[in-house]
């Protein structure tokens, strides 16, 4: 019974989302509202639309690969196969799940493998995005997966070792941990991870540094850690991000952000990162998934006393691990939704922050950076509500440009 419903879950999520990206490409070809319209010529459009395109169909093929798989595995066993071949070599509980979950995260990555780098060397260099080369690629992947070892493998150990001690009780000392884990990589995770990855300098004097300083001024802030990484080793798409709280608040803009945009354009976009600084949306933001995460371990800890978690799968025994990947099968419907929740508190986010923007700086370098931004990544302009709803963390740039100019 308790298998028919994971498969059912399995499936149910296939079809939402892929009725999702049928909705979204059916508004593809609508009219656009005058004040997006002239951002395209019918040449550039059709190019957007064909690379959302290739991605949605790209994407519902991985899509269709991946949840059969996962109904084959569920339906023969194969989890509970995986699990007894790790048991035939260890017999330690912690070293048993920690194997059994690398192992998983090995085969999803090279079944996944294929994937990646078609879209990565097919599709994103046929559109004219990619930098990435194949050594690059590699390279990020050996490097993600120390840092996943490292970092993934010492607190997946300590989360073990406190359920072997502690059984279904685990939970609150495994949310405690994780909670201060999340807050050190949310405040250093910056400094650590990300210059494994990518170069991070200091803005040089100049111009935009000046423009900048005297934006930063007008509003108290403290500019000491604002850097400029080397996004263009692997994109031509431009970006910004704002990160880290107190002293360890960091913004962060990528090369081609300041190719393509004029020096107002750039203030601009950092007064927006600013915004999320001062309206406490990090922060915000940071709670709330702690609160969600609480729930989500109350509800693990509980679940774990049912054996039948396990035994849906195949297992012979319980464990925590096969348990635990049942668990977040079943949590999927309910991941869902606060995806929609989250998704809908982002975009407010955003639209408080872009009024910001507006309001402290100039509403004209704002919207001509909302528009070079999206255009220059070929966004589609005109996407099903639904769609957004589900997926975007970000409001619509019409929405957006509607939203600053009311400033």
């Amino acid at each position: 019974m308790l298998l028919t419903a994971l498969v059912i879950i399995v499936v149910v999520a296939y079809i939402v989302e892929s009725l999702l990206d049928h909705l979204n490409q059916g508004t593809a070809w609508n009219p656009l509202d005058k004040k997006i319209a002239h951002l395209y010529d019918e040449k550039e459009r059709a190019k957007s639309i064909a690379y959302s395109a290739e991605k949605t169909q790209f994407g519902f093929i991985s899509a269709t690969f991946s949840t059969v798989l996962m109904i084959l595995a569920l339906t023969y066993g194969w989890f509970a196969k995986l699990d007894e071949f790790v048991r035939e070599q260890v017999t330690n509980q912690i070293q048993i799940s920690l194997i059994f979950i690398a192992a998983l995260g090995v085969i999803s990555w090279l079944i996944n493998l294929p994937f990646a780098l078609y879209g990565i060397f097919r599709i994103e260099a046929k559109y004219g995005f990619n930098k990435t080369t194949l050594k690059t690629f590699f390279a990020d992947a050996l490097k993600g997966s120390l840092v996943a070892v490292l970092f993934g493998g010492a607190l997946l150990t300590v989360l073990l070792w406190l359920y072997q001690e502690l059984q279904s009780g685990f939970w609150i000392s495994a949310w405690v941990v994780i909670t201060a884990f999340s807050l050190f990589m949310f405040m250093f995770g910056t400094k650590l991870i990300l210059p494994l990855f990518n170069k991070l300098k200091p803005l040089p004097e100049g111009e935009l540094k000046a423009e900048i300083q005297r934006y930063c001024a007008s509003q108290g802030y403290s500019i000491n850690r604002l850097f400029v990484m080397d996004g263009s080793k692997r994109s031509t798409k431009a970006n910004a991000f704002f990160s880290g709280l107190g002293r360890s608040k960091t913004i962060v803009l990528f090369d081609t952000l300041i190719e393509k945009l004029s020096t107002k354009e750039i203030v601009a976009v950092l007064a927006h990162e600013i915004g999320h600084y001062k309206k406490k949306h990090t922060f915000s933001m940071f709670i709330f998934s702690l609160v969600q995460s609480f729930g989500t371990f109350a509800l693990l800890g509980w679940l774990l006393n049912y054996p039948e978690l396990s035994t849906a799968l195949g297992a012979q025994q319980q464990s925590f691990h096969i348990s635990a990947l049942a668990f977040f099968i079943l949590f999927t419907p309910l991941s869902i939704l606060l995806g929609l929740i989250n998704n809908s508190w982002s975009r407010h986010n955003e639209f408080e922050s872009d009024t910001f923007a507006a309001q402290t700086y100039e509403v004209a370098p704002m919207r001509s950076a909302l528009e070079k931004i999206s255009t220059d990544s070929l966004a589609n302009l005109s996407p099903h509500p639904l769609y957004v709803a589900f997926n975007y963390t970000h409001p619509t740039l019409l929405q957006r440009i509607n939203n600053v100019e009311r400033k």
